[in-house]
């Protein structure tokens, strides 16, 4: 029997200086078993975040990693992100499935609830997250 090799969700600090954090994220992306990037830029000026993708996703898309924004399915979409990851007071994930479409990737914060986790993936996401990353 062959296992699955463990792979890591990286997840971005809520502030950063997008060349800083290429420069950093080049050779982790490198080293390989990377599942996506999550950006995650709490509270940042939407203008900001946008120049922060377009910095990132063509490095993250020359790895093959997928990139996640988190919160923001209109963004995401407008932006080619591949996906978006949503929590609980977020976009509801239908509306965010509806808005990014089919084939995007789109990940549900389920906090400390397994109820909330089996919802989540009756309705299709694509994966579920567990607690608080930032408490």
């Amino acid at each position: 029997m062959s296992k699955e090799k463990c792979q890591l969700y990286l997840i971005s600090p809520s502030k950063i200086e997008a060349s800083d954090f290429c420069e950093e994220l080049i050779p982790t992306l490198r080293v390989g078993n990377i599942a996506c990037v999550q950006l995650r830029l709490k509270n940042s000026p939407e203008g900001l975040t946008r120049k922060t993708i377009e910095a990132i996703l063509p490095i993250t898309k020359d790895y093959g990693v997928p990139l996640i924004l988190n919160d923001d399915p209109i963004m995401a979409l407008e932006t080619g992100c591949d996906g978006v990851h949503i929590g609980q007071e977020d976009t509801d994930y239908i509306s965010a499935r509806n808005i990014i479409g089919r084939d995007a990737i789109v990940g549900v914060t389920c906090l400390d609830s397994i109820d909330l986790a089996m919802r989540a993936a009756d309705r299709g996401a694509d994966y579920i997250a567990f607690g608080a990353f930032f408490p």
